[in-house]
């Protein structure tokens, strides 16, 4: 996934913080799936429609970007900092 690497580090790790907690996982372990291609095993506890929208923002910087911009994710961001 070259474009993780164009994404904001903090932002990546607020990213992959929200998605695991919601996939029953680590952070570190769906970003290591992530980069290898093989994240259907942590998609799969999720419904077919939020399966392909994570897809899609994970895969895509401006859709992550619009993702971390939304009023909701950035609370999620001030609550995992703490």
């Amino acid at each position: 996934m070259n474009s993780m690497n164009n994404i904001d580090s903090k932002k990546m790790a607020a990213l992959l913080a929200m998605a695991s907690k919601k996939l029953g996982t680590t952070p570190d372990a769906l970003k290591s799936q992530l980069e290898s291609g093989k994240f259907d095993k942590a998609l799969s506890s999720l419904p077919k429609g939020q399966q392909e929208k994570l897809k899609r923002a994970l895969s895509d910087k401006n859709s992550a970007q619009q993702l971390l911009s939304d009023p909701r994710a950035q609370e999620i961001y001030k609550k995992l900092q703490k």
